[in-house]
Parts: C-alpha cells; sequence; structure tokens
C-alpha cells in the first residue's frame, strides 16, 4: 500500500515539473579497444576513476553507479557511491550523486534513509530552478515514505510558487491538502503557532484547521467562507483543493415557500402538531437571516396519494415539502422515479426515489449506534436482548446486522416478555442449562452435592432495547445471573428523559445512546419551548427536536449528499446522509451513576 502511495506522487510530481529534470548525463569515455558492453564500459569506468583527480573520480563512480541501477544492481551502485566525499564536489555533482543515493533508498521504501541522504544536498540557492524542484520532489517523496505529512506539505507549499500551469496547480494543490488533512491535530495547532511562517504556508495552515474545527458542515462552510474573506489572494483560494471545493461549490436549497405536510386529525395529529411546533420555532428562530421562507401548511389527512399531494403542492406555488409523517404516505412517495420538487419525509420508506429525503425518530437508528459504539470500545461477542414487539424486533435485527458488519458475532438473541424476564434472561444466559445439568447430575449419581450456577462465558457485550420499567427489572437480573459484569450497550428507550435517580439507581452501569435535545444543556430553541410547553422533556418531547432539526436541515441535504463524512450537529443528534437519501443519525452517550446519565467523552 506504501509503494502505491508513494508511487502515485512520484508521478504526480514528475509530471508537475516535465521540461525541468536534469539533462542526461554526458557519455562514459571508453578508450579505443575496449569491449562496448555495459559491463565493460563499468569496469573501465571504475579503472579510470581510480587513476583521476578526487572530483573527476566522483563523476566517473557516478556515471558507473548509473548503469548499474539501470542494470537493477542497486547494491553494487550504493557501494560505489558510498566512498565518494561529497562536500569537496561542486554543487551540481554533489547533486547529482545524492540524487542517485536517494532515489535508491526510495525505491527501497526506506524514507529515513532518504531523509539522511538528502541532509547532505547543497544549498538550492546553488542550484539551477530544475534540480531545485527535483530536490523538492525527493524531499516530498522521502517525507511522504516515513510519515511525516506535515513536512512533505511544507516542501510541497514551498515548490507551488513555480507551477504556472492549472491543471498542474490543482494536481499539487489537491497532494498539499491531501498531506495536510493526514497531520494530526496537535502538530497542525502547533505549526500554527510558529512565528516564522511565511504566507503561503500560514494560508494553507489556516485552512486545514477551519475545514477540521468541527465535523458539523455547517460550521465547517462558514469557517472556510471566513477563511476565503481573509485570505482572497492566497494561492488556495484562486485554486481551491478538488476535495474541499465541491462542499462549498453546492449551492444551499434555498426557496421561498415550503409546504409543511402533517396531520392535524387521527391518531397522528398529536404527533403532527409537536413537530409543526419545532418547525415554527426554528422558523421564528432564523427570521432576519439573509433568506427565510414562508411556511405554507397542509393537513396530510386530506391527501390519500402522491398525485393529490404533488398536485396541493404546486397548487400552493411551494418548492419543497416538509413532510408527510405518515409511513404509508411515504412508501408510496418511495415508488416513484423522481419526483418532481424535494420532500424531507419524517419517516422511513424501504426503498427511495430521486428527490426524496427520509429523516425519522427511529429505533433502527439507535441500535445500529449502539452496535457500533460496542465494537468502537473492543466488544466482539454480544448477547441481543430485545421486547417481543414490533419496535423490538426492528431494533434486534439492526443490532445484529450492524454489529456483525463490523466484524463481531452474535452469540446468541432473546426476545423477551416483561412477564417471564427472569426466565427469559436465564436462557440468554444459559445459567438454566447449569441448572438443569446439575439436577440430571444428583439423579444420575444419587449424590446431593453443593452447586453453583455459572452463566455463559463466550460473550463480551450485550445489546440492549428496552423501556425504562423493564429495563429497571432486566439489570438487577443480569447481577443475580452472574452477568453483571458484562457491559451494556442500550437505546434511548431506557430513559424516561427526566431524571429520577431513586427509580433509575437500578439501572446503574448501563450506557445508552440519545440525542442532544436530552443529554445536553437546553439550546436557544428547546428554552423557547420550555417557555410555552411542559412536556420538552418527555419522550414526546423529542417530536419537538425532530420538528427543529427538520427545518435546520433542509438547506444542507445537497451538501451532505455530495460531502463524503459531512455532517450537521442537530438536535436529534449529528447527522448524516446516505447513499439513499437516508438521514442517519449518531447519538451522544451517557451510563448511569447514582441513577442519573452522565455523558460519556
Amino acid at each position: 500500500m506504501m509503494i502505491l502511495k508513494r508511487l502515485s506522487l512520484t508521478v504526480a510530481l514528475t509530471s508537475l515539473i516535465a521540461g525541468c529534470a536534469m539533462p542526461p548525463m554526458s557519455p562514459p569515455l571508453v578508450t579505443e579497444g575496449q569491449s562496448s558492453s555495459q559491463e565493460a564500459n563499468i569496469e573501465s569506468l571504475l579503472a579510470q576513476a581510480r587513476r583521476s583527480s578526487p572530483i573527476r573520480s566522483a563523476e566517473l563512480k557516478l556515471q558507473a553507479a548509473q548503469l548499474l541501477a539501470s542494470q537493477g544492481e542497486p547494491d553494487h551502485a550504493a557501494d560505489i557511491l558510498a566512498d565518494i566525499d561529497t562536500s569537496i564536489l561542486p554543487p551540481s555533482l554533489q547533486f547529482n550523486i545524492i540524487r542517485l543515493k536517494t532515489q535508491q533508498a526510495l525505491d527501497s521504501n526506506d524514507g529515513e534513509q532518504a531523509l539522511s541522504y538528502l541532509a547532505y544536498m547543497p544549498s538550492l540557492s546553488t542550484l539551477p530552478e530544475g534540480d531545485v524542484l527535483l530536490s523538492e520532489q525527493l524531499y516530498a517523496e522521502a517525507y511522504n515514505l516515513n510519515g511525516q505529512p506535515l513536512e512533505e506539505a511544507k516542501i510541497l507549499i514551498e515548490g507551488s510558487d513555480y507551477i504556472q500551469d492549472q491543471e498542474k496547480r490543482q494536481n499539487l494543490h489537491d497532494r498539499i491538502w491531501q498531506a495536510l488533512q493526514s497531520t494530526g491535530d496537535e502538530e497542525l495547532h502547533s505549526a500554527l503557532q510558529q512565528p516564522n511562517n511565511n504566507y503561503l504556508l500560514q494560508g494553507w495552515l489556516e485552512l486545514a484547521l477551519a475545514s477540521r474545527s468541527i465535523a458539523d458542515i455547517k460550521t465547517q462552510t462558514n469557517n472556510i467562507d471566513n477563511w476565503l474573506n481573509l485570505w482572497q489572494a492566497h494561492p488556495a483560494a484562486q485554486t481551491m483543493p478538488d476535495n474541499l471545493a465541491s462542499p462549498q461549490s453546492i449551492d444551499l436549497i434555498n426557496v421561498a415557500r415550503i409546504g409543511v405536510l402533517l396531520p392535524t386529525t387521527g391518531s397522528l395529529a398529536k404527533a403532527g402538531k409537536a413537530i409543526q411546533d419545532g418547525i415554527t420555532t426554528a422558523h421564528y428562530a432564523n427570521q432576519g437571516s439573509s433568506y427565510t421562507p414562508e411556511l405554507v401548511f397542509l393537513d396530510s389527512t386530506l391527501y390519500n396519494t402522491p398525485e393529490e399531494i404533488i398536485q396541493a403542492a404546486q397548487e400552493k406555488e411551494v418548492q419543497l415539502i416538509i413532510g408527510p409523517l405518515e409511513k404509508d404516505k411515504v412508501s408510496a412517495l418511495s415508488q416513484y422515479d423522481s419526483l418532481p420538487l424535494p420532500f424531507l419525509a419524517l419517516n422511513y420508506a424501504e426503498t427511495s426515489a430521486t428527490n426524496l429525503y427520509q429523516f425519522g425518530l427511529s429505533a433502527e437508528d439507535e441500535a445500529r449506534d449502539a452496535a457500533t459504539q460496542a465494537i468502537n470500545a473492543g466488544k466482539r461477542y454480544a448477547l441481543i436482548l430485545t421486547p417481543n414487539s414490533t419496535w423490538g424486533n426492528r431494533a434486534e435485527s439492526a443490532f445484529a446486522d450492524t454489529f456483525s458488519a463490523l466484524g463481531g458475532t452474535i452469540v446468541a438473541r432473546k426476545s423477551f416478555n416483561t412477564g417471564d424476564l427472569n426466565q427469559d434472561i436465564a436462557q440468554l444466559l444459559k445459567t438454566d442449562e447449569s441448572k438443569t445439568r446439575a439436577i440430571s447430575l444428583r439423579k444420575a449419581t444419587g449424590l446431593n452435592f453443593e452447586f453453583e450456577e455459572r452463566r455463559r462465558q463466550d460473550a463480551d457485550t450485550i445489546l440492549l432495547a428496552a423501556r425504562p420499567q423493564d429495563a429497571r427489572l432486566i439489570k438487577p437480573i443480569l447481577s443475580f445471573y452472574f452477568a453483571g459484569d458484562l457491559p451494556v450497550y442500550a437505546t434511548s428507550q431506557v430513559f424516561s428523559g427526566s431524571i429520577n435517580s431513586a427509580a433509575d439507581i437500578d439501572l446503574n452501569g448501563i450506557m445508552f445512546g440519545d440525542i442532544p435535545w436530552v443529554l445536553s444543556p437546553p439550546s436557544d430553541n428547546r428554552r423557547a419551548l420550555n417557555a410555552i410547553r411542559n412536556n420538552t422533556n418527555t419522550r414526546f418531547g423529542r417530536l419537538y427536536a425532530l420538528g427543529i432539526d427538520a427545518y435546520n436541515l433542509y438547506p444542507y441535504l445537497q451538501q451532505l449528499g455530495a460531502t463524503q463524512g459531512a455532517r450537521l450537529q442537530g438536535e436529534t443528534g449529528m447527522l448524516s446522509l446516505s447513499e439513499q437519501n437516508k438521514i442517519n443519525r449518531h447519538l451522544q452517550w451517557a451510563i448511569f451513576e447514582n441513577g442519573s446519565p452522565k455523558l460519556i467523552e
């Protein structure tokens, strides 16, 4: 892998300096009558070197080493060059010998040795421009191979002034950016503080910092916009790196009228009202910004087909719709190849369609995040415990699929019923089998011996989905069956949303993922809703968060889709977009201590 990386750099830099390379060496001086074979030429060159002055001897040895290198004998070539004292040579000859030695070290993937040769390179001020560029190429390759991306970037930045061709400049800027992205945060911050940084280097370093200050694409976009305002004359502002320029070049979705398509009657009316309150709260918070759309409210219960919804949107002249909430309506919209306007649906369907984005508070999202958290903590063998219900079955599948896809093994899984928790957990942990074996052995032997129950030993974690009332029973039962030491990763359902340390003391040790709305200090939007609603800290209050995020999310949908790894910080989590245009939520994590959730850093 490292070889491919270095070779790609060689090709890129060589293309940048085409036309500047060192001219070929003069032909070997061979006396008449000698054989014309390369072997004879090499022997002749070495013989002449032994009879010549030091400078002429070095010149002849270099020619012999070049011939040996071309024959695939780098070790022999290195031996010939090893005893040359380069300090007494003129700069051009000194450069050519060190260049060959360095290239041989690079060909052997020895970046450290290459850098040791380059330490003896003559002052660049004594070399012609072509040799300066070749020297920088060698330095960049050596730093790349030696795992020093910041030094590699610095060398490439130094050479960027020489490149006038736009295509070559773009290639070089992309390579500089790749090196800076590979530089660690601490090293980057330290480099930024150096007082002797020149304009070119400082601009690149500050751009790298602006792009990584936070994973949130909204903040990152603002940071880069601020950088462009301050560094508009910088070469990187004139020719932005491709993988940085793409999110900036994607326009935000700005529309004049947004249709809010939610149910106002029926079983989902209360949920629809809460989401609408979240949307309007975010909308009013955005008043006074450069672009605030008009909201048009539509009752989704009045429309039975996608065609009716689309017709209503066209009649109301809306350019984007937030909704619907009903799963059957989202599924119907997903059957279209391409919708005539963007929809940010607030539920999920099995399939998708062009212009259909899907966003919701799904149990699967939380189960996937829990499985990922367990894998990241080094767990590899999981037991799954979920309620015997529709949402429990969905959580179980998401647990299993994600944990397995990330390299873990599902040891066993169990769907529980509240009234049978003791028996269900005993079966999951196989303590019932241990007891059964003991009873059978007593019957077979007639002996009344002491017996200590044991749980299974082939699991290192438990993935749990359970509501608070069940989780408060499950954790003590796990301890009773000798599984109190197994770490438990749970979905948000284990927490009611309100701190109740007396009731939740039995949840101690359970780790769970939940949304920032619940675990972080209240945002401005939540404080605004707290003033007019008394249920923001219940599970129902999460619907307010969904509405707020839906409104704040829609402008960035195209950027999230175009930029790998891009995320947007929301009330319901760190939001990203899948290839199927489904919003994934990455949660915050907490652990119960003394009956209260404590954030895990």
